[in-house]
């Protein structure tokens, strides 16, 4: 769902409030016909065919979507009530609640984020969006389930095997962040191009993405490879370019700022493509 509501403050009531009367008493009147077993009759005047047949069937009373006339403070066709909203934006329409009270909500189109992931064997994915430019959302999974995968395929001489499995070991997880990521309304998410890295531990984080690669690809997700020239040294805070990782940790000189390192990287992807993409 591309659309998300936001409940908006009652100027003036016009017709909400007798409408309203109607459907608690609409609401009273279908439970002593259900029981007797008597049929519905048809909708009184004064009430909307749809509004009354809701009021009837469902527990929930919602009734929308209603047509938005003029500027903040908005008209609601047809209801002539004013409501007031503190959210920037035109509303695309208003849904009333006449469930327990009076709720008016208005729907928005949901903003895009820019998502950046990093993929890492401290933790298996982080991911960071932004809204507007600023940061919004943080997530990280598999801790523990990259440091096993890792160990196991350290200690092999080979472990060409295990690299070539790590796929199939982590498809699960990967479907749960990639509808994390979907729920984040991304216009585009920026990944490492893991390609350059060559080495055991290149070769098992490039299978990974191109596991998280595919399930985005499936799902309609735009994504974009982004150079991951010093995404780990670079402070997400300040923009020094020479920051320290020590462990767990990146630290910046310049500013103080400290950060987990998978964070900072996640975050500069995102920065970077907020820039750039």
């Amino acid at each position: 769902m591309n659309e998300e509501l936001v409940e908006a403050k009652i100027i003036e009531f016009g017709k909400l409030k007798d409408l309203f009367k109607e459907v608690q008493y609409i609401r009273q009147y279908s439970r002593v016909l259900k029981m007797k077993g008597a049929d519905v009759g048809p909708p009184p005047l004064g009430i909307p065919r749809e509004l009354y047949y809701l009021a009837l069937t469902s527990n929930e009373v919602k009734y929308g979507p209603i047509e938005i006339i003029g500027k903040n403070p908005y008209k609601l066709k047809g209801i002539d009530a004013l409501v007031k909203s503190e959210r920037e934006g035109l509303p695309l329409y208003a849904i009333i609640d006449f469930t327990n009270d009076i709720k008016v909500y208005l729907a928005y189109e949901k903003p895009k984020s820019i998502v950046g992931v990093d993929i890492g064997v401290r933790h298996l994915i982080t991911v960071v969006a932004l809204r507007n430019g600023k940061l919004w959302k943080t997530r990280f999974w598999g801790k523990e389930l990259i440091t096993d995968e890792m160990i196991k395929i350290l200690g092999d001489p080979q472990g060409i095997t295990e690299i070539k499995n790590i796929r199939s070991k982590v498809k699960k997880v990967i479907s749960d962040i990639v509808k994390f990521i979907e729920d984040l309304n991304p216009k585009i998410v920026a990944l490492e191009d893991l390609r350059i890295f060559e080495n055991k531990v290149g070769n098992t984080l490039r299978n990974i993405e191109v596991e998280l690669e595919e399930q985005l690809y499936a799902r309609g997700i735009r994504y974009k490879l982004i150079d991951p020239y010093n995404t780990s040294k670079i402070c997400s805070n300040c923009g020094f370019k020479r920051g320290e990782v020590l462990g767990p940790l990146f630290v910046c000189p310049a500013c103080g700022y400290k950060a987990d390192r998978d964070f900072n990287a996640a975050y500069n992807l995102a920065l970077k493509c907020y820039y750039t993409c």
